[in-house]
């Protein structure tokens, strides 16, 4: 029996099929055995790592990403709650009102303390009987003189 030098069939040249249900055409089977031997060989191309990092979809990629729009998300809340507060913000006004408002009934309650003190005194000078202070049989001294 002599071997027959025809082609073979696609099918028969790709193999089984894969786990995930496409014909295995053998290229990533292939494209690992050929990085291996490059490997081996000395012949590998060397990738610069910091490239392949700054890609999209790699993780340093993505971290800097998420911190360069945290950054401008922040920004934009920071420049919104100044404007709020600038064009907004009325609670300034009310506390300032309710200060001075709390100002003047200090003021008054005051006020009412020292008349109510002044009018204890007055009342205690008028219920003051000197005579009461001095000793009995004794002239009364000068200290106890209204």
């Amino acid at each position: 029996l002599k071997p027959s030098s025809a082609p073979k069939p696609e099918a028969a040249r790709r193999g089984p099929p894969s786990l995930f249900g496409s014909q295995n055409d053998g290229a990533a089977d292939r494209g690992f055995r050929g990085q291996a031997v490059l490997l081996l060989s000395g012949r590998h191309k060397h990738r610069d790592y910091g490239q392949e990092q700054l890609q999209a979809g790699a993780g340093l990629y993505s971290l800097c990403f998420g911190a360069a729009a945290g950054v401008a998300i922040s920004g934009f809340v920071y420049v919104g709650r100044t404007m709020q507060v600038m064009l907004f913000d009325h609670e300034y006004y009310k506390l300032q009102s309710r200060k001075r408002y709390y100002e003047k009934q200090l003021i008054f309650t005051r006020e009412q303390e020292e008349t109510q003190a002044a009018h204890y005194l007055g009342a205690m000078a008028a219920e003051y009987d000197p005579a009461a202070t001095r000793m009995p049989f004794k002239p009364l001294e000068p200290k106890y003189r209204f």
